[in-house]
This record gives structure tokens, sequence and C-alpha cells, in this order.
């Protein structure tokens, strides 16, 4: 798939091929999911103008994983339908506007505070229809206006398909380290940075892509390699870069390194 190819028709997010990826390089790590019910979609459908309000890939994602992720910590709190349900019968307080924003995943209090909560944004939903941009904020901020929300990610897709690929196959043990290429502020950097790859023997991996993230993968050298796009929040390009075997990481790193004047654009 080329760069133009894959902006006319990004690949999107199934659940189908997130478990394949995550068995392929972790295997063992889906054994812990648990569907919702189809009840328990429904009853939280329902205040949002019911099922075909909710993006179709968060239904998937409810189905598959809904009750439990296992052993995989998605967020700083909790996507379990049973906590959403619960939180929603709370009557003590004031909701935004339930046919705006519907809140998918609860924050969890630690030493540094509450982390915020995180709200799919019904108005503004892809090309496609199948998902639907996502805010990260506490829910008290959303309702009176006061602060800003943040946007991490344009959409469930990117934040679920970066959550995975790191949580999966860039996360490193203590002492190791996953390289993080900083490819500058240019907007043909991802563009760049995917045709090195491709060129390289990297392709989309089952977690399919987008123009703002774009996972890929080499079976061959045992590899990932995650391409974030400039956003808001980070504004540059960043790649980051696992292989498996130590020969396989050193010899793609030294790659990476003769062409990083190409990657950055320049």
């Amino acid at each position: 798939m080329t760069w133009p190819e894959l902006l006319k028709a990004p690949p999107p997010l199934l659940m189908m091929g997130l478990i394949a990826f995550m068995e392929r390089w972790k295997p063992g790590s889906t054994h812990g999911f648990e569907p919702a019910t189809a009840s328990q979609i429904a009853a939280l459908a329902q205040p949002h103008g019911g099922l075909d309000a909710l993006p179709r890939v968060y239904r998937e994602f409810l189905a598959t994983m809904g009750a439990s992720t296992g052993g995989l910590r998605l967020v700083w709190g909790t996507t379990s339908i049973s906590a959403l349900l619960e939180d929603m019968e709370a009557q003590q307080r004031e909701r935004p506007d339930p046919r705006r924003y519907l809140k998918f995943a609860i924050g969890e209090d630690d030493y540094d505070g509450r982390h915020p909560d995180d709200f799919f944004d019904l108005a503004r939903p892809t090309q496609d229809g199948r998902d639907t941009a996502i805010i990260s904020i506490h829910e008290e901020h959303l309702v009176n206006g006061k602060v800003a929300a943040e946007q991490p990610f344009s959409t469930f897709s990117d934040w679920l398909r970066t959550v995975i690929a790191s949580r999966v196959s860039l996360e490193t043990g203590p002492g190791q380290r996953t390289p993080y290429y900083n490819l500058g502020p240019n907007p043909e950097a991802p563009a760049k940075a995917y045709e090195f790859f491709t060129r390289l023997g990297f392709s989309p991996t089952g977690l399919g892509a987008s123009s703002a993230v774009i996972p890929l993968e080499h079976p061959e050298r045992g590899a990932i390699a995650l391409i974030s796009a400039p956003s808001a929040l980070i504004p540059r390009t960043g790649v980051e870069l696992r292989a498996r075997d130590k020969v396989q990481q050193l010899f793609l790193e030294e790659i990476i390194k003769d062409h990083e004047q190409e990657l950055r654009g320049g």
C-alpha cells in the first residue's frame, strides 16, 4: 500500500485483526478478554440515542472486551462497561449533553490526583462513519465549559491502535529502551517515514492505520515501527521502533541514523 492509497482508503481497525496482532506479538495476551452482553451495550447506548449512536468500532470493542480487558491496561482507570453503567446511574451530578458526548473511560485516582475521563464527541464522526473524535477531560469541566478538553488522539481507533502497539510490542523491561525518533514538524515527514519503512519491507499491521497513526511490522525481522504524525498536543512526527532480536534492533537503528535527514523530509 502506497502513501496516497493509505490516505485515500486507510485500513480500518478491526477487532479480529487486533486480536491476531496481539497473539502474534505476545501470545496469551488476549486470554482475559470478556465481551459485554447485548443488554449491557443496549443500556449504555440508550441515553445517547440507541445502538446506532455508538460508533461502530466501539460497538465491536465492547463485543470483544467490553466487560474486561484482562491483563491489558488501556487507561489510567477503566473501560469496563459495568463501571460505565454504574457511573451512569449516579444521580447526584450534572451530565454533559448525551446527544453529543459518550463516556468510554473513567479516570482513576492516584497520588497525582484524578485522571481525566475519555469521551466520544458524537458530533464529529469520521468520513467512513465507523468512528468519531475523542476527547480527554474531567466530566465536571466538560459540563461547565471552563477548561478546554485535550485531544491526544483524533479517534478511538488511533487511541486503541497506539495503546495496543505500545503495550504489546514497544514496551520494554528494566534497563531496556525503545528508540524514539523526533522527525520534527515538517508535514511531509509522516509520508517520508512511511515510504522509508515500506522500502525496508515493513507493511501495515492488523491494527489498521490512519494518516495520523501508522503501525507497521516486519515479520521476518520481528520488528514494529509506530509512526505518529504531528498533532495539536505533540506538534512533531515521531517514530518508535523495536525489534525482538538485538542484532535486528541495532541494524535498523543504524539504517535510520544514516537516513535521518531523509526521514525529516528535509
